[in-house]
């Protein structure tokens, strides 16, 4: 079970990234897509912080372990704002082809991440 949770965490942070990666190139070609921190577009953040998360969990010590959490806790931070800004109407977080607010679609990633690599250290 152990090596299943290994594996999966990988799985779930490289759909994450790969994910995040057509929205970085359109937010970098033209511009306005995503919402801004700081100025910063939050898919350029996103997608550092699920970069982050996958290194610290291939990273097999405390310090590995300490990334992993910090990465993905940022990045959740930043799904349950979008996903409380767009229930409330204040943020409009950009839409899948389908219509659904990615940052909902980002928010299960980070629920499924942290819940998966809590199971992980338990085993």
């Amino acid at each position: 079970m152990e090596k299943i949770l290994y594996w999966l965490i990988i799985i779930i942070a490289a759909f994450a990234i790969y994910g995040t990666s057509g929205l970085v190139l359109k937010e970098w070609n033209i511009g306005n897509i995503c919402p801004k921190i700081l100025g910063i577009p939050a898919c350029f953040i996103v997608m550092v912080c699920f970069l982050g998360g996958l290194i610290g969990h291939l990273t097999a010590n405390k310090t590995g372990l300490w990334i992993f959490f910090v990465f993905t806790g940022v990045v959740t931070l930043i799904a349950i704002t979008g996903t409380v800004g767009e229930l409330t109407g204040t943020t409009k977080c950009p839409r899948t082809s389908g219509g659904i607010p990615m940052c909902f679609i980002s928010l299960g990633i980070c629920l499924s991440l942290l819940i998966a690599k809590i199971a992980h250290l338990k085993l």
